[in-house]
């Protein structure tokens, strides 16, 4: 059983003694740390970049891999993880280009330009067979074809919750036609501490926006430390 402390979280770091289940597939992974609730809110169909040469009613997307990626402030003191501070924009294109790839570690002596982050901190919604950090669920295909509208992930959280160098990032993989990620913002909960336990997202398509009308934003209640993060 987890154990929720209150319905706003406070600003110590959560107990060790915490553990996360998290079912994937059938098997039943144990985890210790925080656990936190990301609610993703889908639209009919995600992920219709690819699709931008037809017709609109044609344009039913592709599976979408969302990564969600805790960042606490040990991380943005190494140099290699400079742009993930909150206040450097990264845009997913960034993110998927230099995320960290099966076989790294944090301490590797040889450079490599990748970001440096723990396994446990990096939670991916996908099929592939080969990625770095920990399965969180399959990709998102829309609401029409996954018969349901909000898909529960469950993911962990573990550093300070109010620290201005703590940040939860929420990464949807946008391809464009030519299979190119597009530079998206992600979503962003900065600091964690300021919103409600269970976290939630909207993914969709917009066409008065730019990047082909595809979007992903923050959806949750803020009560403290002011304006969005």
């Amino acid at each position: 059983m987890i154990r929720r402390e209150s319905r706003f979280l406070t600003g110590r770091i959560c107990p060790k003694a915490m553990v996360l289940l998290v079912v994937v597939g059938s098997a039943l992974a144990v985890t210790a740390g925080c656990a936190r609730e990301m609610l993703i809110h889908q639209e009919d169909y995600v992920n219709t970049a690819m699709h931008a040469d037809r017709q609109l009613a044609a344009r039913t997307g592709e599976p979408l891999e969302v990564t969600i990626v805790s960042i606490y402030p040990k991380d943005l003191a190494v140099d290699a993880n400079d742009r993930l501070n909150p206040d450097r924009g990264i845009t997913s294109d960034v993110w998927y280009r230099d995320r960290p790839q099966p076989g790294d570690k944090v301490d590797m002596e040889e450079p490599h330009g990748r970001f440096r982050l723990p396994k446990d901190q990096v939670f991916v919604r996908t099929e592939d067979s080969q990625y770095y950090g920990t399965k969180a669920g399959g990709r998102l295909r829309g609401a029409l074809i996954d018969k349901q509208t909000t898909v529960k992930t469950t993911f962990k959280f573990a550093g300070p919750l109010h620290s201005n160098k703590s940040v939860i990032y929420v990464f949807p993989k946008f391809i464009d036609n030519r299979g190119e990620v597009l530079p998206v913002p992600p979503a962003k909960f900065h600091p964690p501490g300021a919103y409600t336990h269970e976290l939630s997202v909207k993914i969709g398509v917009n066409e008065s926006r730019g990047n082909y009308g595809q979007y992903i934003e923050n959806t949750t209640e803020r009560k403290l430390h002011g304006g969005d993060g």
